[in-house]
């Protein structure tokens, strides 16, 4: 755009060329203008999220437009002018740039591949594009043959070389992680030689990006995990549950066979842990101070590691007490002779809370604080099953403290409270149970069994009258699909059908 200092007038070609020069300019401006200011209204206009990718080059052409402007304004100043027409071909370069790889990544490339490009693929384009708009800024900007400054800079190529070093490694190890399905993006993965487990959210030029079980992020060079060991556990949307395993020591008092049917039970009764594998429980070593099992599991979702740890190490404390048990640790320790209950509960509540039942509300005094001085305190931890289901029982539980949860073949049917009762119908006639009973949180439960209730009923047949009226009035009171006539007519058939089973089962 510059005139000669002299005064002359320049050939018509060169004025051509500056001419057209100037056009492509504008027009490489005007394009990216347009295309990114279009893209950034549809995506506003559908709610997506609006990258730096979309805005920087709107922002680096309208820089364009200013410099054009000012280079136009400035001809007469020609030191002004060249230095301007370089910086704005700079911009014009990076406008084109960041066209081309928007056009290549986020266009082609994903209407290709029909889903989002990972980072590292668009750093590798980046890269290139980059590379080649430096070369030709070089060129056509600062005049310098590239090919010369390489030819003569051999030891300075060298040491740059050798400070990348460490990029370079980071780069073809990044592309090596793309390359493998085990390293995709929402698999968890575990480096133990640096304590690191978390979910791939990224796969980086340099370092690919974890999610580990605090929600936080791991930026992990790529090179750490091509020269480590790697374990793959799966994805929550993969087929493929890799098994989990948790070590729990026991006292040798406890015979091998109970210990592992109890913590089988535990890992059972745990939601989150999948039957398929199925779980298992083994004896893994006999340490000095106690016996050593592995219980081995798999979970749908490798996130829940952390949670699902805490409710089986929970259920099991509750479930090892209630045996009578403990789990082994340096202490001094007087042993006595005489066993105890790991849980104490009063006594009077116990009775109390007989008096109140309409059950027991007939019994004396003296037989009610016998019964409670025999009955036994069990205490389970959230999430721990009860009764399930189907299964054979002789015992009815009164709820001291804490409340239950009640399901019918997997459906929640109701709760229980406090000062609530269940499972009369085992006790009293040995019928399964009909529903499954889990604790919603900590539930202490007082066990009246078939044994305490034997003695009673024999040595005061009378009860069982009343029993059977009671059981009877309370499945009239929960069946709601009977008609009251019906009803009325069903009631004595029902108290009769009920004695009989007292007798039978009591063999009275």
């Amino acid at each position: 755009m510059s005139t000669p200092s002299n005064g002359t007038t320049p050939p018509v070609s060169a004025l051509i060329d500056v001419n057209y020069i100037l056009i492509n300019r504008i027009f490489v401006l005007a394009v990216t203008l347009l295309f990114f200011s279009a893209v950034l209204l549809a995506r506003r206009s559908r709610g997506q999220e609006i990258h730096p990718r979309i805005t920087t080059p709107i922002k680096l052409a309208l820089l364009g437009f200013l410099l054009l402007y000012g280079e136009v304004t400035l001809t007469a100043i020609p030191s002004y002018g060249a230095m301007l027409e370089g910086l704005q071909t700079v911009v014009v370069l990076f406008c084109l740039a960041k066209l081309v790889i928007y056009l290549t990544v986020d266009v082609y490339l994903r209407l290709r591949t029909q889903r989002e490009i990972p980072s590292f693929l668009r750093d590798a384009v980046q890269l290139v594009v980059y590379l080649i708009v430096g070369i030709i800024s070089l060129r056509l900007v600062f005049k310098i043959d590239l090919a010369a400054v390489l030819t003569t800079t051999t030891v300075l190529t060298a040491t740059i070389a050798f400070a990348m070093q460490s990029t370079l490694t980071n780069a073809l190890s990044g592309f090596s992680i793309q390359t493998d399905q085990l390293l995709g993006q929402k698999n968890w993965i575990a480096v133990k030689e640096k304590n690191l487990f978390g979910e791939i959210i990224n796969v980086g030029f340099r370092y690919t990006t974890l999610r580990n079980l605090d929600n936080t992020l791991d930026m992990v060079p790529n090179s750490v995990i091509m020269q480590n060991v790697v374990t793959y556990h799966g994805s929550s949307a993969s087929d493929e549950k890799p098994v989990l395993c948790l070590d729990a020591m026991l006292d040798y008092s406890t015979p091998p066979d109970h210990a592992k049917e109890l913590l089988l039970k535990v890992l059972l009764d745990e939601p989150e842990v999948l039957p398929v594998p199925a779980p298992i429980v083994r004896l893994f070593s006999l340490n000095d101070s106690g016996i050593t099992y592995q219980l081995k599991f798999a979970i749908s979702d490798p996130a829940r590691k952390i949670p699902v740890w805490d409710a089986i190490y929970t259920k099991m404390w509750y479930a090892v007490n209630r045996e009578g048990s403990s789990f082994p640790f340096p202490h001094r320790q007087v042993i006595s002779s005489e066993a105890k209950s790991p849980f104490k509960f009063p006594r009077e509540r116990v009775a109390a809370e007989l008096r109140k039942s309409e059950l027991f509300g007939m019994l004396d005094d003296t037989t009610i604080e016998s019964l409670a001085e025999s009955a036994l305190v069990r205490v389970f931890g959230p999430g721990e099953i009860v009764v399930r289901q189907g299964d054979g029982g002789s015992s009815l539980f009164i709820v001291l403290k804490g409340a239950l949860e009640v399901s019918v073949a997997g459906t929640t049917v109701g709760s229980i409270q406090e000062e609530s009762f269940f499972g009369e119908m085992s006790l009293l006639t040995g019928e399964p149970r009909r529903a499954t009973v889990r604790a919603s949180r900590e539930v202490w439960l007082a066990e009246v069994t078939k044994e305490l209730m034997e003695p009673l009923l024999r040595s005061n047949p009378a009860i069982l009258e009343m029993l059977s009226a009671i059981l009877a009035d309370r499945e009239r009171r929960t069946s709601a699909s009977v008609s009251e006539e019906r009803e009325q007519i069903a009631e004595v058939s029902r108290r009769e059908d009920y004695l009989l089973k007292l007798k039978q089962f009591f063999r009275l």
